[in-house]
């Protein structure tokens, strides 16, 4: 995926979304459909990797709960976002992505918290 603004790698069998720099809607606007493929070849479990994310404006704001819901609710998964500094964790909070996705501190956590929930 060339991308500059979202990467994707993998944690002990787990996908990672790495959101890099300033996350704008039209940066991520292939993440649903990345969720979809990934859902449809089994994967229930993803991490939503903040660390190197230095803004996130509204639209991609918008985007971000769409997607957590798509695996929350269409997929039966589970999402563990990390990374967050206090800005981002408040408005994860505010916005409601926290509690439907889980809060880590970075993503080796994160892959432990998801590597102990049952399937």
């Amino acid at each position: 995926m060339d991308n500059t603004q979202l990467k994707i790698s993998d944690q002990n069998g787990i996908p990672v979304f790495s959101f890099v720099g300033n996350c704008k809607a039209e940066g991520i606007a292939c993440l649903a459909d990345k969720l979809r493929e990934m859902a449809a070849a089994g994967q229930k479990k993803y991490i939503f990797d903040f660390s190197a994310c230095k803004l996130i404006n509204s639209p991609a704001m918008g985007e971000l709960l769409d997607a957590i819901l798509l695996v929350d609710r269409d997929f039966d998964g589970h999402v563990v976002v990390c990374g967050l500094d206090s800005l981002k964790e408040t408005l994860f909070t505010i916005s409601g992505i926290i509690p439907i996705a889980q809060e880590a501190s970075e993503a080796s956590v994160a892959a432990q918290l998801l590597l102990n929930l049952a399937d």
